[in-house]
This record gives structure tokens, C-alpha cells and sequence, in this order.
């Protein structure tokens, strides 16, 4: 990333590099977690749809699972909307850190300290991560979960989930790295 920012310094001076990463970064923070709010609002919101009483009772009809109902299949769905808020919270998080990084690099031939002064929460050695919470809380959703749609039913869905986001992964492999951006 520090390259890539190098490269435009003939047209752009570093201080002015520094404030656009740091808007970007801010931007793109603001972002994730608005985003991340509301796919994490609808992963609690559907659970609770469920549990209505005129949800239960009434039966899907899934290939391969009977007795499914629509409060079993709205509960799911809840799961789901929480792992991908998780998946989603993930993946803009790693490019904060690559901005972050870049910005603590132009700090230091700039001679300031912004982003160089944060420090990751911790007591002795022992160091807080907020996503940590987020997968114990996965944990516990996920066997809420099982224990309310069935340990089958539940497998399934993960597993047809990620049997199809591997095999679009392998897709992939016939398309150009950045095909929206050429």
C-alpha cells in the first residue's frame, strides 16, 4: 500500500497524501460500521420474528427436511444474516488496517504521531480484540440456533453456503483480479 502512495508523491506532497488516506480510512470506518450495524440489527430482528407465536406451526416444504417450520427457517436466517455481518465486518476491516498502516508509514517521514499514538487495548500482556466478542457471541448464537432449527438442518444450510461460495471461489480463478476496475 506505502508503495502505491509513494508513487504519487511527484504530484501530490505527503501531507496532502496523509489527509486523503486519513479521510478514506475515516470514510471507509463510518461505513463498515453503519453497514455492520444494520446487518447485525436484522440477525437479531429476525430471531425474534420467529419466536411469534403465529410463526410456529406453520411448515415448510424443504427437499430432504419435514417438519421444517417458517419460525425454524426465519431463525436460521437470523444466524446467517449474524455470520455475515461477521464475514462482512471482516473483510473492510483488513483495509482499515492496510490504510492505517500507510498513514503510521507517512507519519513517520511527516514527523507526526496520529494514528502511530493508538494502541490496542490491554492489561499486561493480555490484548482486547472487539471482534473476539463478536465470535463468542457466534458461538453461542450458533448453538441457540442449532438447538432451535436442528443440528441437520442447520449444517446444511452451512454447508450449502459454503460449498457454493467455494465453488464461485473457484470460478474466480477464470476471471481477471479486478474486473470491475479495468
Amino acid at each position: 500500500m506505502s508503495r502505491r502512495i509513494d508513487e504519487g508523491s511527484d504530484r501530490m506532497s505527503l501531507k496532502e497524501q496523509y489527509e486523503q488516506l486519513a479521510e478514506l480510512e475515516r470514510d471507509t470506518t463510518k461505513t463498515r460500521y453503519t453497514t455492520f450495524t444494520a446487518i447485525l440489527s436484522i440477525s437479531f430482528i429476525l430471531p425474534g420474528l420467529a419466536l411469534r407465536p403465529e410463526a410456529e406451526g406453520k411448515v415448510v416444504h424443504l427437499p430432504g427436511f419435514h417438519d421444517v417450520t417458517l419460525s425454524q427457517v426465519v431463525f436460521l436466517l437470523g444466524f446467517l444474516f449474524y455470520l455475515f455481518a461477521l464475514f462482512h465486518y471482516a473483510w473492510h476491516h483488513r483495509y482499515s488496517h492496510h490504510y492505517r498502516s500507510a498513514l503510521k508509514n507517512l507519519e513517520a517521514k511527516l514527523g507526526i504521531k496520529i494514528y502511530r499514538l493508538r494502541v490496542r487495548p490491554q492489561i499486561w500482556r493480555f490484548k482486547f480484540h472487539f471482534d473476539w466478542a463478536l465470535h463468542m457471541l457466534a458461538l453461542v448464537y450458533g448453538g441457540l440456533t442449532a438447538a432451535y432449527v436442528g443440528i441437520d438442518f442447520l449444517a446444511a444450510a452451512l454447508g450449502i453456503i459454503i460449498g457454493a461460495y467455494a465453488a464461485r471461489s473457484l470460478l474466480s480463478a477464470l476471471e481477471p483480479s479486478e474486473p470491475l476496475e479495468e
